[in-house]
C-alpha cells in the first residue's frame, strides 16, 4: 500500500510503490535493473559495506538508495554508484538481503541467494544500461519560480546525463565522477579554481569572442530595421556583416530541422556557457567544492543572465545548440549534431519538459 499524500520523486520510485503493492518481487527488480543505485561511501575506519540488521525482514541486509531518494546534500557524506549487476557479483553472503530504499514508502527488500543473483544479472541484461538523452524530473526539487528556471538553464546538461534536470544536492552523478569530471574538463581541484571557472562561464568567457560580437551586432541591426519599419522609414533588410559562414550554415539546417522559426537566426552563444555554469554548480556540488547557499546564488544569476540575453526557451536553445556545435561539429552535422537536435526537441516538445511547464521570463 502507498503512502498517503506521499509522491515518488522519479519514474524508478514510482514503479518501485506499484511493484510493492502488488507484492511483485520480480518486477521491484525490474524497476531498478536498468537504474544506477547509490551505496554510501564508507568514512574512515568504518565497515567496508554499511551492513546492518532490519528488523523490517529480521535479518542482515546492505542498503542501497535509488537516485530519487538520495538524501539532501551533507559536505561528509558520500555516494558511489552501483548496478544490480556489480552487486550480483561482489555479493558477500548468501543469507543477506538488499534493501532498497530501507524505511521509506519505496523501499523493497530482495533476497541475495545465488540464485535471486542470477536472476538481477539476466534483468539488468534485458533492460541494459540506462542511455543518455533521456528527460528526468524529481518531483521533490525545485519545479516553480527563479529557482526553477535557473536550474532548467542547465537542462540540455542534465538531458545529456540523463539525471533530473532540477536537483541541487547529493550528486550530479557521484562523489568521485564529479570531482574527475571538473578535474579532467574544466582543471577544477578545489574550492578557489571552482570559483573562477565559475565567474569565467557566468562572464560568457568560452563562447567563441568573434562570432558572438558579430551574433551581437547582427541582432542589434535587425532590430533597429524593426524599430525602422514599424516607425514607416525605410528599414531595408538586415545584413549577417561578420558573422561567419559556418553559422549561417547551421542556421539554414536549424531552420530545416526546427531549432529555429521560418527566418530565424541565432541572437548568442551565451546560453552555451550559462549551461555549463548551472552543471558546474551541481558537479561542485557532488565533489563538495560549495555549498548550497552559494550554488542557489549561483543559478539564479545564471537564469537573470540567461533572461536578460534572450527572449525565450526558444531562442536559450537555438543558442545552446549552435554554440554547442560549433565546439563538437565543425560542419560535420554528425553525432554532435544530432544529439543537439535531440535535445532540443525532447526540451521544447515533452509536456513534462520545464522549458514547455516553465515562463522564460
Amino acid at each position: 500500500m502507498g503512502t498517503p499524500g506521499w509522491i515518488p520523486p522519479t519514474e524508478t520510485e514510482r514503479r518501485l510503490c506499484e511493484a510493492g503493492a502488488r507484492g511483485d518481487r520480480e518486477g521491484q527488480v525490474a524497476a531498478v535493473a536498468g537504474e544506477d543505485l547509490y551505496l554510501v561511501v564508507p568514512q574512515q575506519g568504518q565497515d567496508p559495506l554499511p551492513v546492518y540488521e532490519d528488523p523490517a525482514v529480521g535479518g542482515t541486509c546492505i542498503p542501497v538508495t535509488t537516485r530519487g531518494m538520495l538524501p539532501p546534500w551533507h559536505p561528509q557524506q558520500f555516494f558511489d554508484r552501483v548496478t544490480v549487476e556489480e552487486l550480483a557479483q561482489d555479493w558477500p553472503n548468501d543469507k543477506w538481503q538488499l534493501a532498497v530504499n530501507p524505511g521509506t514508502p519505496c523501499a523493497a527488500y530482495l533476497p541475495a541467494t545465488a540464485a535471486h543473483r542470477a536472476a538481477w544479472t539476466r534483468a539488468r541484461a534485458q533492460y541494459g544500461v540506462r542511455p543518455g538523452g533521456l528527460l528526468s524530473t524529481h518531483f521533490g526539487g525545485p519545479l516553480h519560480g527563479p529557482l526553477a528556471q535557473g536550474l532548467a538553464c542547465g537542462a540540455p546538461i542534465a538531458v545529456h546525463h540523463s539525471v533530473p534536470w532540477n536537483e541541487l544536492g547529493t550528486a550530479f552523478l557521484d562523489h568521485t565522477t564529479d570531482a574527475e569530471l571538473l578535474r579532467e574538463q574544466w582543471s577544477v581541484v578545489d574550492p578557489p579554481s571552482w570559483q573562477q571557472r565559475l565567474g569565467q562561464l557566468l562572464d560568457a568567457r568560452f563562447v567563441p569572442a568573434g562570432t558572438e560580437a558579430a551574433l551581437r551586432a547582427r541582432s542589434g541591426g535587425e532590430e533597429k530595421a524593426d524599430k525602422a519599419e514599424e516607425g514607416g522609414e525605410k528599414g531595408g533588410e538586415a545584413r549577417s556583416g561578420g558573422v561567419p559562414e559556418l553559422v549561417e550554415t547551421y542556421e539554414e539546417r536549424f531552420r530545416t530541422d526546427g531549432l529555429l522559426p521560418a527566418g530565424g537566426r541565432v541572437k548568442s552563444l551565451v546560453a552555451l556557457d550559462y549551461a555549463h555554469a548551472v552543471a558546474l554548480v551541481r558537479w561542485g556540488l557532488g565533489a563538495r567544492l560549495c555549498a548550497p547557499p552559494e550554488a542557489e546564488q549561483a543559478v539564479l544569476r545564471a537564469g537573470e543572465l540567461a533572461r536578460a540575453a534572450y527572449g525565450s526557451w526558444q531562442e536559450f536553445s537555438a543558442g545552446y545548440a549552435l554554440g554547442r556545435v560549433l565546439a563538437f561539429d565543425n560542419g560535420w552535422f554528425g553525432a554532435a549534431y544530432q544529439e543537439a537536435v535531440h535535445i532540443h526537441r525532447v526540451l521544447t516538445q515533452d509536456p513534462a519538459s520545464p522549458w514547455v511547464g516553465l515562463p522564460f521570463a
